[in-house]
């Protein structure tokens, strides 16, 4: 709503909305609902996509294993151009050669920077089709620096998932399972009468801690830490 710029360290300030205020909560409860409304169409999409990893089409396999990943590993869409003085950040669609290590029989090593320069690492066990697809993806005479989905682009997979359902982009598989996965969470729990609030707040908190991991959120050192640390 307003800036300005202070006399300490010379930052710039600025004066947002808060967390509970009507506009955020507006676009925050738009987004649920959005994410809410794929629970219609999710079953005939993953039907979809398990069918089209056998494609004869490469771009649609591309796709329908991109979809799987974004799906299964909540993995974001990508091709978000960061500013200059950020390193590289990639996301499914915009994954190179060397971020991928594939493990016989069905173990693929997703290694890169996602978001905010957030390491994404993790060891993932896949259906033998997505390891062939992903093998197939990588072979020569692509290396290091190549596109592993170079026939796929994120907007031509949001409008592919558009032609289910309004609106639906990939970054809405991350909501739903977010909150499918926050959900079961909860529902799992056996509520005790005699449990303390602070109980509950930590049964809650573990909760939410799955959820993190699902999304690959973590807590990190922002890039101008030092910057301000020298100062």
């Amino acid at each position: 709503l307003a800036m300005w710029q202070e006399n300490i360290n010379g930052a710039y300030k600025y004066v947002m909305l808060a967390a509970d205020s009507d506009v955020k909560g507006q676009a925050d409860y738009r987004k649920f609902e959005k994410a809410r409304e794929l629970k219609k169409y999710i079953n005939k999409i993953r039907k979809d996509y398990t069918a089209d990893l056998r494609a004869e089409v490469m771009a649609d396999r591309q796709r329908a294993t991109a979809i799987f990943l974004i799906d299964k590993l909540a993995l974001r869409a990508g091709n978000e151009k960061d500013t200059e003085n950020e390193a590289e950040t990639v996301g499914c669609c915009s994954l190179k050669y060397e971020h991928i290590t594939l493990r016989e029989p069905d173990t693929v090593i997703f290694d890169f920077l996602g978001k905010d320069s957030i390491r994404y690492y993790d060891e993932v066990k896949v259906e033998r089709q997505v390891f062939k697809n992903l093998k197939m993806f990588k072979k020569p005479p692509k290396g290091e620096g190549d596109d592993v989905f170079d026939r796929l682009t994120t907007s031509s997979l949001n409008k592919h998932l558009q032609t289910y359902m309004k609106g639906l982009t990939a970054k809405v598989f991350r909501t739903y399972n977010a909150s499918y996965t926050m959900s079961k969470l909860l529902q799992e729990l056996k509520p005790d009468l005699n449990m303390s609030v602070a109980e509950k707040v930590a049964v809650y908190n573990k909760a939410n801690r799955e959820v993190a991991i699902l999304c690959n959120h973590k807590r990190t050192v922002g890039a101008s830490h030092e910057a301000q640390m020298e100062k």
